[in-house]
């Protein structure tokens, strides 16, 4: 199995063009929308990726696009299956808030918690590294990035939340890309919590100051 690693990284990036694969990445801990809690509107996610990789893709997989590894022009581009990065950014954070007690809604009154996001990296890779090569030990590499902000009344609020994951593979395959992609999902989601969790308290303390 061990000598599948060198000839699987060769087909990435030689003699092929660019070919598209389609990855899923699931929501991690679906749950049904709170009957009570406070509500927030999740606005939109807007994409502000670097266009360094995001140039050598088809335009129309663009918006889909989340990955892969293209150099002179051949390799892969990785593509969700249903959704854009930024549609899957957002319900990734919905589903965040609603697991932390969050009711979310399309529309509130004034004072309604408000949070918007811009999606700075939703990324996996397969960086060359002799030494792991050599070792039998390449990995793909997975990076969510996201700044946040919420607004409530004339309070706001900013953090960036951020995922990382890993998957040591020995095919280059859907699967195993995946496997990188739901880990930094899952370390996101939890990194997302933390901060917004670290944001209710700041606001408790100062409340009853």
């Amino acid at each position: 199995m061990k000598s599948i690693i060198a000839p699987a990284l060769l087909l990435l990036l030689t003699g092929c063009g660019i070919r598209t694969e389609v990855v899923r990445v699931n929501v991690p801990d679906i749950r049904v929308n709170p009957e009570q809690g406070t509500q927030v509107v999740v606005a939109p996610v807007r994409d502000n990726r670097s266009s360094e990789f995001l140039a050598l893709v088809p335009a129309s997989e663009r918006a889909r696009n989340v990955g892969g590894e293209i150099r002179n022009g051949n390799g892969i581009n990785l593509a969700l299956e249903s959704a854009t990065a930024s549609e899957k950014t957002r319900e990734i954070i919905i589903q965040a808030l609603r697991n932390m007690g969050y009711r979310t809604v399309d529309h509130c009154d004034a004072q309604c918690l408000r949070l918007e996001a811009s999606m700075n990296e939703f990324v996996v890779r397969a960086p060359f590294n002799f030494w792991r090569v050599a070792g039998w030990a390449q990995q793909m590499v997975a990076d969510v990035s996201v700044e946040v902000t919420t607004r409530e009344g004339d309070r706001t609020r900013s953090f960036i939340a951020k995922g990382h994951g890993t998957n040591v593979f020995q095919v280059v395959s859907p699967e195993n890309w995946e496997k990188a992609l739901e880990r930094a999902v899952t370390d996101f989601t939890a990194n997302f919590k933390q901060n917004m969790s670290a944001q209710d308290a700041a606001t408790t303390s100062k409340a009853q100051d």
